[in-house]
């Protein structure tokens, strides 16, 4: 990648003289290269290269504004925000001033702009240049727009992250009734609002008003893809949570068994995320003083993850025997099996296999030479 980068360069010198611009597109081909395998140091560095020759350009050369948005992202991706909003702020005066304040692209560069911000945790910041894109969208779109939904969705997000779930609420029931009116109640679009809706009930402690948002979504998810797919996993977990919140005991306990068979479904049964499930039935039976069925569960989720370490080890000691380190290798096989004690169905068939491995590491004794007689 950096032997490109640097062939990128010399060509870039090499026609400087004559064009400063004709170096830019190789500097951005490789640059973009080097964004695509995750070089964001070479990234950058090309892209900053490219912006030097830009910067030799005619003014409203419009490779100016291309340059600073890569430099933008990369530098997003990289996690160096303020240069991020650096870059994008010239680029996004650039447009100003060449194209002009109307341009749609603006409101494409403010949602990138709102974005940084979030990355910053400058949520006052985010939520004003928000407010300007509605403004924009309601005045371009009119009000209940699909723009205008996306923008409360969004403004919802950063309540969220800023802890504030009762704005939360407000901007995605606004969302979900946009949505509702342009697409219908079955609508795709609906799904991640109603999810991310019921979770702000939840945290509100409303539980009536998240079970109405997690039941409206898990319809949608059956319509699309069924009653067995991984895909109602959320809305099913939440439904389950807010059953219980409400004391709806014989409500949630099919569901919490519903919620167990489509993790078992989707990752296989000795998954850790199954161990979860598990943790979740164990405490929705201690919640009733179910006190057995919650041992049961905790017992049964407890026994998966000592098959997901059991495992583990295994994993890391074959790694020490390829590489002959024999004394290690026994040492992770028997921890492993010192893990599936005491015996359980969910791991009998690896303790097995694991006990059978430890004796074979074990160090082989040599027979005792008989004694010779004394004539």
């Amino acid at each position: 990648m950096r032997i490109l980068l640097l062939f990128a360069w010399v060509f870039c010198c090499a026609g400087q003289e004559a064009d400063p611009g004709a170096g830019i597109r190789p500097l951005m081909e490789s640059g973009n290269a080097s964004f695509m395998h995750g070089d964001y140091g070479a990234a950058r560095q090309a892209f900053e290269r490219a912006w030097d020759l830009a910067l030799q350009t005619a003014p409203d050369n419009p490779l100016r504004y291309d340059v600073l948005k890569r430099l933008t992202s990369v530098r997003a991706a990289a996690g160096e925000f303020a240069d991020a909003e650096k870059y994008l702020q010239i680029a996004m005066n650039w447009r100003e001033t060449i194209i002009g304040p109307d341009d749609p692209k603006m409101v494409d560069d403010m949602l990138a702009s709102v974005a940084i911000c979030r990355g910053m945790k400058d949520y006052a910041r985010a939520l004003a240049i928000l407010g300007r894109v509605m403004a924009r969208h309601a005045r371009d779109l009119g009000w209940g727009s699909a723009a205008l939904a996306d923008d409360f969705s969004r403004e919802a997000q950063i309540y969220l992250e800023r802890d504030d779930p009762e704005s939360a609420a407000r901007s995605l029931t606004t969302a979900l009734r946009y949505r509702t009116q342009l697409a219908g109640a079955l609508d795709a679009s609906l799904v991640y609002d109603l999810d991310r809706l019921g979770g702000a009930y939840l945290t509100l402690r409303a539980y009536d008003q998240a079970e109405v948002a997690f039941r409206h979504a898990l319809v949608i998810r059956e319509t699309l893809f069924g009653r067995e797919q991984g895909d109602l996993i959320a809305s099913v977990d939440g439904l389950c949570y807010s059953l219980c919140g409400q004391k709806k005991y014989a409500e949630a306990e099919p569901l919490y068994q519903r919620l167990l068979a489509l993790w078992i479904k989707s990752v296989g049964k000795e998954h850790p995320m199954v161990a979860i499930a598990l943790d979740k039935i164990a405490v929705f039976y201690a919640d009733q003083k179910k006190y057995d069925q919650a041992k049961e569960a905790s017992d049964r989720a407890n026994a998966i993850r000592a098959y997901a370490l059991a495992t583990g080890l295994s994993v890391e000691a074959a790694e020490q025997i390829s590489e002959g380190n024999k004394e290690q290798a026994t040492a992770l096989m028997e921890r492993a099996l010192a893990v599936l004690e005491p015996p359980d169905p969910v791991y009998d068939e690896l303790r097995a296999q694991t006990a059978k491995i430890v004796k074979s590491l074990a160090p082989k004794t040599q027979p005792k030479t008989p004694a010779k007689k004394k004539e």
